[in-house]
This record gives C-alpha cells, structure tokens and sequence, in this order.
C-alpha cells in the first residue's frame, strides 16, 4: 500500500516490494527504474551514491540545505526530473533497503540538487544502452578544451551540454539540415574552453535514442 505525507517542502512516499532476500546493486537499480518509469516521463537524470550502502545508513544535504536521513543500509539514489532548466525545481531521492528492496521516496520542491554531487554517479539500466554507447568515442577526456565526439555507425542528430548540476551549457547541432549528422570517423570538434572546470554530461541524440557520455574539463 502507497502511503503520503505531505510536510513543508517535502513528500514521502514509501513504496515495498515483493523481495525479501539482501539485495544487489544490480536489482536496487531495476527496483528504482521500474518505480520511475510510472512516475517521470524522460529526459531525467538519475544517479547513485557512491558511498551506499552503509551499515550506519546515509544523510544527504540540498544544495538548499534541506536534509533527510536514512538510517539503515539502503542504496540512495537522486533523480532530476528537469535536466534542462536552470531554476530549482521539483527532484527526487530514493532509498532502496538493502535486506529487503523496500523504496522510501523523497520528493523536494525548490531543490537543485546534492550539495556534493560528486558522491553520485550516474546510472546506467539495461544492456541496449550500454551497447548504444559503446558505438560513440569522446575523447581527449580529460580535455581543457576541445574534444572529439565519433560514432561510426550511429546518425548523430545532435549534442547537448549539461553541467553536473543538470543546467543546459549549450547545444551542438553538427548538421544544418534535419537528417542529421551522418556517421563518420573523424567525428565532431567541440570546444569547451569556455566552460568552468568540472563535470560535464553530453547528451547525444542518435538515430537509434539518446547516449549520455561524461567529459572531465580540466
């Protein structure tokens, strides 16, 4: 049964699944993934922390310095719903129970993110797009400027930038013409030197559907 409590700001909502032995990464993934794609309609980000799970459980921070704590061993999980705007918006935190897959939801309105979004990672579900993005190159990465992006086999039809905040930086669109960029082997030059150093995700958008690629700026 789905409960919700509505407090200032935040949402929860607890969700429990049929499972009852310790989980894998692997299954807390699929957990999250089943429950999101009824709730977000793409594109989203979604990540992992990297330091879950804990047996001491996990306390987050907003970057608006909203906290919620968990305290048993769970993976935890941040999902942004908006990975296009700007503004703080609504964003999501999920909480899967190691020894059993039970799912705490934390919905926040007004949120940018995790305060330290290093400590997250971004998840990849499924063997399609693990092998949809194996068919794009980006490299020198690390860059401190210009990069490459190839696919030999896939019609790019165009590149987005976005910071490790989810915030668009820019838009590459390599053809002038609606079919795109055709497959080729010495690729597309993107320039970054303008960008602070960080983090960055491109999203690609292919033929085939969308690949997500990390570019270190140094």
């Amino acid at each position: 049964m789905m409960k919700k409590i509505i407090i200032p700001m935040i949402a929860l909502i607890a969700w429990a699944t049929s499972l009852s032995a310790q989980i894998t990464r692997e299954q807390a993934d699929e957990i999250v993934f089943q429950h999101i794609k009824k709730e977000v309609t793409p594109p989203y980000l979604l990540y992992v922390n990297v330091n879950t799970p804990s047996e001491t459980g996990i306390a987050i921070t907003t970057y608006n310095e909203e906290a919620m704590q968990a305290k048993y061993a769970c993976w935890a999980y941040y999902l942004n719903e908006s990975p296009g705007l700007s503004e703080p918006s609504q964003h999501r935190y999920l909480f899967v129970k190691e020894n059993d897959g039970n799912l705490l939801e934390v919905i926040t309105s007004n949120d940018i993110g995790p305060d330290d979004l290093s400590q997250w990672e971004k998840v990849t579900v499924g063997i399609a797009e693990t092998a949809l993005s194996d068919q794009i190159t980006v490299y020198p990465n690390p860059t401190t400027g210009e990069f490459i992006v190839t696919s030999n086999r896939l019609q790019v039809i165009g590149i987005e930038i976005f910071d490790f905040l989810g915030r668009s930086v820019g838009g590459i669109f390599p053809s002038n013409n609606l079919e795109g960029w055709q497959p080729q082997a010495d690729g597309v030059v993107i320039n970054i030197s303008h960008l602070p150093i960080g983090i960055y995700l491109l999203h690609i958008d292919t033929e085939q559907g969308e690949v997500i690629k990390k570019i270190i700026k140094h």
